[in-house]
Parts: structure tokens; sequence; C-alpha cells
């Protein structure tokens, strides 16, 4: 089977790293697999092709590169689909669906779109007017109702689609959790090393959280509601950094805001780190924290249950997918419910094996295979369906 797909680039994060196993699963599967990009996404293995959209140096970041996508993918991925006689789409987000619309509709060939983040289908109110957001949303319409089955990541987004461009068309959605990877748990002599080397105690409590510096991270959140907490043997790990020009502001702001509340002795921004080097942090960790305001399914939350890390998180689309209990939630804007939270987690035993048990329990939901089931929903539109 030929599949055309695209990517604008590779960032850090998880969603890249699931368009990447994406296309692993596809090339284990004997696809051929023919990815249209605007820099080179380059994958070791004889059925995989990138054809690199070719601009000049100057033009592959910021406006003019998104405008280049936006003109120039749907004439080239026609060009190699048509040429390469692709059977089918697949598209990893309703922007891609949308820039693989014109070339699905002259081929006349299945797509299949992966949708990762909450969509802008229903906004706020306040927002409905802007611009911006009038165009995102006709950018996922079009791209949605052009697709023949979505795959969400999670129920909330699942629902969402349903609601929206169900009203228009006879929609089948499936739902694909991220999964947990293989992960490698740090030994009690590696993790004394871990904390050694970051000048942490035994008997000091680690904090820690994870991903793309960005404001629906929601950092500033934790620090301001740690700032309360009422003892002082804690230290906070922040793990990652921004990914793009745009979020650095906020990434200065996070430090700004750690000097302003006297934290720096007691928060440690480690930046990005590879997966092993992660690993060995969330071992060393006694709580994983994560205060997101907007997530997919954040697969640092997974690898954090991966080592049998205690975890915490907001208590919104996605992360409720795999945390489920209340106990193990909280409201994403109230300090005090936090606070409390996160206190009794160190002084009350039962509460924080509770906690622990929880964790234990919701880690056996994600065990599976993700490359077979996304390999096995992929497949089901190389038929019209």
């Amino acid at each position: 089977m030929k599949i055309m797909t695209s990517m604008y680039t590779l960032r850090k994060g998880g969603a890249y790293d699931r368009f990447l196993m994406m296309v692993e699963a596809l090339l284990e599967h004997r696809c051929e697999v023919h990815c249209v990009s605007l820099t080179p996404i380059p994958m070791n293995h004889p059925c995989y092709y990138n054809h690199v959209v070719t601009v000049p140096l100057g033009c592959k970041r910021g406006v003019l590169a998104k405008s280049i996508v936006l003109l120039a993918f749907p004439w080239f991925s026609l060009l190699i689909g048509w040429r390469e006689r692709a059977d089918l789409f697949v598209s990893f987000g309703p922007l891609y669906a949308f820039l693989q619309s014109l070339p699905k509709w002259i081929l006349n060939k299945p797509m299949v779109t992966f949708v990762r983040l909450d969509l802008s289908l229903k906004s706020e109110q306040g927002n409905q007017f802007h611009l911006l957001g009038l165009l995102n949303r006709g950018v996922e319409y079009v791209g949605l109702l052009f697709t023949d089955q979505i795959v969400a990541v999670n129920t909330a987004i699942r629902k969402q689609i349903i609601e929206t461009i169900g009203k228009w068309k006879k929609v089948k959605v499936e739902v694909l959790f991220n999964n947990i990877p293989k992960v490698k748990k740090s030994s009690s002599e590696e993790i004394i090393k871990t904390r050694n080397r970051l000048g942490i105690s035994r008997q000091s409590k680690i904090f820690i959280t994870a991903g793309i510096l960005t404001p629906r991270k929601n950092i500033e959140f934790l620090l301001k509601s740690l700032s309360k907490i009422r003892r002082e043997d804690w230290s906070l790990l922040v793990i990652g950094d921004h990914s793009e020009k745009q979020a650095l502001p906020y990434a200065h702001h996070l430090k700004e805001l750690t000097k302003k509340l006297n934290l720096e002795s007691r928060v440690i921004f480690k930046g990005w780190v590879g997966k092993e080097e992660l690993w060995k942090f969330l071992s060393a960790a006694d709580l994983f924290v994560l205060p997101s305001v907007k997530e997919g399914m954040p697969n640092v939350l997974l690898e954090a249950l991966g080592v049998d890390l205690s975890c915490v998180g907001s208590n919104i689309p996605g992360i409720r997918d795999i945390l489920y209990h209340e106990i193990l939630m909280f409201d994403p804007f109230d300090k005090e419910a936090l606070i409390q939270k996160l206190e009794r987690f160190f002084s009350e035993g039962d509460f924080s094996k509770k906690i622990f048990q929880l964790c234990l329990e919701r880690k056996k939901n994600f065990v599976f295979d993700w490359k077979a089931k996304a390999f096995e929903m992929i497949t089901k539109s190389s038929r019209r369906v």
C-alpha cells in the first residue's frame, strides 16, 4: 500500500514523537510512505520517501514559511500522489487534512486523520468573531469534512467532532489513546546518584513536571501554589523548554517568577533532556504534577506512570482519560485545592498510598502496542469508509 502524508517540520514534543511512530508502524508493515515536508524528516528505511518542498533558507520559519505550506503543500501532494499512485492519505491533524483535501478529492482516495489536540470548532463566545479563530475553524471544518475516518486521541475530542462535523456528514470517529512506551526504571543506587547530581538530599521531597514550556502548560500556577506550601523540604524539577521563538518569553517569565517568589533554591529548570535522562529524573521524584489547562493525551504523564511514579494532574480532557479518579486530579485554576492535595500527599501516609495504588491501576490501561492499533485503524480506510 502506498501512503501519502505530510509534516511541516519536526520539533520536540509528544505529538511529533507519535507522528514518527505512525510512520514507523506503516513501514514495519511494508507500506510505501511518501512524506511531504518543508524541512528534511529523515528515516532510514527503503520504503520511506521524504519529498522536501524547496524554498530559500530564510523562508523556512515564521509567517512566510506557513504561507508556503498553505499554498504549496496541496499541489505538491497532488503531484506526488498522482505520480506515485497513492492509495491512501494520512493526516496528522486537521491542518494537514485541510492541506491534503485537494489531492484526496482530485485523486478520489480515502483519507484518515489523527486529531491530537482540542479543536477550535466550538470556541468561547468572546472569541467567535476573531479573524484568526474563524480561519482556524474554517481550516478544521474543511479538513475533517474531507476525512473518511478520524482517530481522536481522547474521548472529549471524539464527542466534539461528532457534535460539530456530525451535523454535516456521517462521520466515523474512533479513539486511540497514547500508550506507555517501554521505559527504564532506575535502581535504588541510580536514584541516589541522580539526587546527588541534583544536589537534593534523600529526605527532601521532589515534585516534577515536564513538557514544552507554553502557557497551556500552566507552570506558573504550580510555582505559585508551591510557594504557599507550609514546609521547606521540597524541590521542583521542571523538565523541558520552549520549542518555538514565540514561546521564549513564557520560559523567561517562569524563571523571573521563580525569582520573584523566592524559589530559586528549590526550583531547577533542566531544559530538554534525552529520554533515558528523563526516566532517571522521574524515577528519582516523589510526585509528578501536570497543571495544564489544555492537553491531547500527555505522553510524559504516561511515562511517569510507566516508572511507577505517583501522579496528579488537571481535571481536563486528556488527563482525565488517563487518571480518571477525582483524587488524582485538581482544578487548574484553584491554587488552594492543589496546595491541600500536595500537603496531604506528604503528610498523610494513607492518602499518598492510595494515590500510588490508583496510579498503578491506571497504568494497566495504557500498556498496549500503539503502533499495531494505529496501523489497524489506518488500513480500515484502504477501502472507502
